[in-house]
Parts: structure tokens; C-alpha cells; sequence
């Protein structure tokens, strides 16, 4: 069983065994709430990483089969972009299984670098770059919400 994730602008949606659960939390709607300076506090990252986990609770309540899947697939720009940072460009392939350490370093990264330097990261479009942390909080809170060892990211057509 494969868990789908979507990470948006303003919430993020899991799809287990075609039930759906959404999250008010997206990658700019969790950044605009919790982050507010450059480059963030380590308060506001444990504060946005925090308010992640404690929706995916919701989530393995209301959707228990999550904690059974497989396989977490996650598609969205966040999830192609870490994984382009994590290996310094494009990646050319239709899926990157993105390890939790890899994932938390990525996050580490972009979330103690400020603005300025966070935007020569290859791989991080210009245009993201002051919400690719937001997202990052998304990811990582996915990830340690779910206990996991990685997620596909979904980066081809599905």
C-alpha cells in the first residue's frame, strides 16, 4: 500500500486506500504563521516542524492506514526541489527516494542560511526562495511524524 502525499502553498493532502485526509499546512500558509526572520530561529523551525506533527496525529487517527503503507509518495514543487538541492541540480529521473537524513540535512541547510545566501543553493529556484523553509517544516514534520526511513518524491508524470 502506497500513502500519496501532496504538499501545496496552503495545505498538504495524504490519499491512503482512496480516503483523503487535508492539512491547513502548505509550505507558505506554515512558513507565514511560524517564521519571521531571516534566517529563522531555531523557536520558529521546532514551532513549524511541531504544528507538522501534531496534524499528522489527526492524521493517523483519522486515517490509520497510513502507518501501514509502504511507501510514502510525496509530489509537489517542495518535494522536487529538495530533492534537486539534495543533489546540487535537476534531478533526471521520474522518482529520488529521498532519505530522512537527506532530508534533514537539506532542511538544516536552507533553514540556517539566510535569504541572500539561501538563494545560490543549486536546485532552489529564485522564486522559492523564501518559502522553501516553510515547506522544508512540512517535509520534515511528514517525515518525523511518520517515523519514516524516506519518501519517493515524485518528480516525472505518475
Amino acid at each position: 500500500m502506497t500513502a500519496l502525499v501532496v504538499i501545496g502553498d496552503s495545505t498538504t493532502t495524504i490519499t491512503v486506500d482512496g480516503e483523503t485526509f487535508t492539512i491547513a499546512c502548505g509550505s507558505v500558509s506554515l512558513g507565514t504563521r511560524h517564521i519571521v526572520t531571516d534566517p529563522p530561529l531555531p523557536e520558529e523551525l521546532t514551532n513549524a516542524i511541531g504544528e507538522m506533527v501534531d496534524h499528522i496525529d489527526d492524521v493517523k487517527r483519522e486515517l490509520p492506514a497510513v502507518v501501514e503503507a509502504a511507501t510514502v509518495t510525496v509530489s509537489g514543487i517542495v518535494a522536487r526541489v529538495m530533492a534537486a538541492v539534495e543533489v546540487g541540480g535537476p534531478v533526471h529521473a521520474d522518482t529520488f527516494v529521498l532519505g530522512r537524513d537527506a532530508a534533514e540535512d537539506v532542511f538544516r541547510t536552507l533553514a540556517t542560511e539566510p535569504a541572500a545566501d539561501r538563494r545560490h543553493n543549486p536546485g532552489l529556484p529564485p522564486e522559492l526562495v523564501d518559502t522553501i523553509v516553510g515547506g522544508c517544516c512540512v517535509m520534515v514534520g511528514l517525515i518525523r511524524g511518520l517515523q519514516l526511513d524516506a519518501v519517493t518524491v515524485q518528480l516525472g508524470r505518475p
